[in-house]
């Protein structure tokens, strides 16, 4: 069985113009993001080697361009961009995307909306 390990970045604060209603679009929001990249860290750890681990800057500059490159309706289609660029830049088996909008446009008192994306490598679209 091969060991799966984590690699997390927390709290990455975005502002971008996601959402459905116009004012949204045209305003922005500020946007909280967390990622995991599951893989093996098991060289990288024994060898304390940089080469053998996910660049966390590099990680962060994925999320950063993919969840700002161009506006989404919905927090889904947005994690779904941020999920694509990292799987696509990095060896993960399985990736989490968290995105949280604190200030979405519903009637009443909470503190975020939240949704949370998980894919293993082998169930992405190629290409």
């Amino acid at each position: 069985m091969i060991p799966m390990d984590a690699i997390r970045l927390e709290n990455i604060a975005l502002f971008a113009h996601h959402g459905v209603t116009p004012q949204e679009q045209k305003l922005g929001q500020r946007f909280y993001v967390d990622v995991e990249l599951t893989c093996d860290l098991t060289a990288a750890a024994r060898e304390d080697d940089l080469s053998q681990t996910i660049d966390y800057e590099g990680v962060y500059h994925t999320v950063v361009e993919a969840f700002t490159g161009r506006p989404y309706q919905l927090l889904e289609g947005a994690g779904w961009a941020v999920m694509m660029a990292l799987f696509q830049k990095f060896p993960a088996e399985q990736i989490t995307v968290r995105l949280r909008k604190p200030s979405a446009p519903i009637d009443g008192i909470f503190d975020t909306v939240e949704v949370e994306l998980t894919r293993q490598r082998h169930e992405m679209p190629r290409g």
